[in-house]
């Protein structure tokens, strides 16, 4: 039972859908943006009607790269990259870094890389602040095995929007196919000594999140004390990076670890410690009940 509930905590907490992704009836009775509606219906799987949404919103606001890329996204869920082109083509605006971006994303989808680059390019011509095109520019660049110049290109996007970590984490991972498996971790260590709070919390989101992935692997495998030691490594993470909304699941993964082992004690101090941030959390409220 306190496997099954790990496993259940683990996949919910670490990977939490939004609030409205399970079925409900109508989105009528919530006060919502038509781009926060096209979202939910994403994460419901409902991907034509989402693509719809963004429609409206392209018709209210305009586009923006990050409203074609959840569009193509979308197309690219209901495997019919042609309806996109299609769009695409007959898509009655003028030539932006918005619609270049979307033409490099579609053919960057259909792996359809030379095309894919010349897009990106022409985007960042026009928009150098493009900083989805920079990433991927060097995503494709990373395919290319052209690492060095990749990393320049990503890098340019982080600093052009260091909150986002889609763009730390394409980095992450071209460091690994360059061979360089603590790169990623030594500049995180530097952000901090240089106090870069904004680069040093999506680079620390970043790693903790390839730490839980190697923790969760050693869970599978059944080595609960190695998965304790990658939880612990992530805590201390969070706590650099003053994250304390990510501390309150790995504290209470480890009070489920420890009580798996056994080590009561330990368990409840840290449900207790998840309490001390979070008092309405109702699992660890239960947690600590006195058994009768």
């Amino acid at each position: 039972m306190i496997v099954f509930s790990f496993l259940l905590f683990f996949s919910i907490s670490f990977h939490p859908f939004p609030v409205f992704s399970q079925v409900h009836p109508s989105l009528e009775n919530f006060n919502l943006s038509v781009k926060n509606e096209a979202e939910i219906l994403y994460s419901r799987g409902q991907y034509k009607e989402s693509i719809e949404k963004y429609k409206e919103v392209l018709k209210s606001e305009g586009g923006t790269s990050y409203i074609f890329r959840a569009m193509l996204k979308a197309w690219k869920a209901m495997d019919d990259l042609s309806s996109a082109e299609k769009f695409l083509n007959n898509y009655q605006v003028s030539a932006s870094t918005h619609v270049w971006y979307a033409l490099g994303y579609l053919n960057y989808l259909k792996e359809d890389y030379p095309n894919a680059e010349k897009s990106f390019e022409q985007a960042i011509k026009m928009d150098s602040k493009n900083s989805l095109a920079w990433n991927n520019w060097g995503a494709i660049l990373s395919e290319k095995k052209h690492y060095a110049i990749a990393v320049k290109k990503v890098q340019r996007a982080i600093e052009l929007n260091p909150r986002e970590t889609i763009f730390v984490w394409n980095l992450n991972a071209i460091y690994k196919k360059m061979g360089e498996l603590d790169r990623f971790e030594t500049e995180y260590r530097k952000l901090l000594q240089r106090k870069s709070k904004q680069r040093a919390l999506t680079y620390g989101k970043v790693l903790a999140t390839v730490i839980r992935q190697k923790a969760f692997g050693f869970y599978s495998k059944g080595e609960v004390d190695n998965t304790i030691l990658g939880f612990e490594e992530m805590l201390k993470i969070y706590q650099e990076i003053d994250d304390i909304k990510g501390q309150v699941p790995v504290f209470f993964s480890l009070g489920l670890l420890h009580e798996e082992k056994g080590n009561i004690k330990k368990a409840q101090e840290y449900f207790t410690r998840v309490l001390s941030i979070n008092p309405n959390h109702i699992q660890a409220k239960e947690k600590i009940k006195p058994s009768n």
